[in-house]
């Protein structure tokens, strides 16, 4: 597949590599030659070139793309004229960074439906981190406030089965287990899970996270 990514700071250029390491095929576009130059040598291609000049846009043939992310984050203007032409082209699969609450405003009535703030979502995960530092990772489902969330079982938890999770909370659902790198589907409630095996649940946040401080690691005090 093929990608762009505008703007390569920090997060513009964490994206394009990211992208490149999944084996994608990823152009990189920024006016500072400087920045352009940091990836050069590992992207796919990489321009210094206008994002806000349409003609630009074109002819580097961005209405091909499978998606495109503009991570102009400092320069309103900029980042809403490269944005409106890219619509206008049109692109595909469009996501752009906002810095702004007021920005993120605009560009959804632009009709951008990827709209990403990465310092208020990093910021949100590192609290939850440190809230429920078993909850590694969680997953919106978008529904009713359903998610998926991530717990790594700690060194010196008492292994359980699987029955009695199950019979404790009885409105979340082990949907599967990671055990030395295999991930395992299949599984009945006399499977024992143990450190430092990983579960992936799915439930309410608040259950989850009622859940979460049965895995809480040994000489912890009480998450609330």
């Amino acid at each position: 597949m093929q990608f762009a990514v505008i703007g390569l700071g920090v997060f513009g250029r964490a994206c394009a590599f990211e992208l490149q390491r999944q084996g994608n095929e990823v152009l990189g576009i920024d006016l500072d030659e400087k920045e352009v130059n940091k990836v050069s040598d590992t992207l796919s291609h990489a321009v210094i070139a206008d994002a806000t000049d349409k003609e630009t846009l074109k002819e580097l043939n961005f209405a091909q793309l499978d998606g495109v992310m503009v991570c102009i984050g400092d320069n309103l203007e900029a980042s809403l004229l490269c944005t409106l032409n890219l619509i206008h082209l049109p692109v595909h699969n469009l996501w752009v960074k906002a810095k702004t609450d007021a920005h993120h405003d605009i560009l959804a009535s632009l009709g951008v439906q990827n709209i990403i703030h990465p310092e208020q979502d990093m910021g949100i995960r590192i609290a939850q981190a440190m809230n429920y530092p078993m909850m590694k990772q969680y997953l919106s489902l978008g529904n009713n406030d359903e998610y998926l969330v991530r717990i790594d079982i700690p060194a010196g938890w008492t292994p359980q089965s699987i029955a009695k999770i199950r019979n404790t909370y009885p409105s979340t659902s082990l949907l599967l287990i990671v055990r030395q790198g295999k991930v395992i589907h299949t599984f009945d409630d006399n499977w024992t899970v143990q450190h430092p095996d990983s579960l992936v649940f799915s439930g309410s946040l608040p259950e989850l996270k009622r859940l979460a401080r049965t895995f809480i690691p040994p000489h912890s005090s009480d998450l609330r």
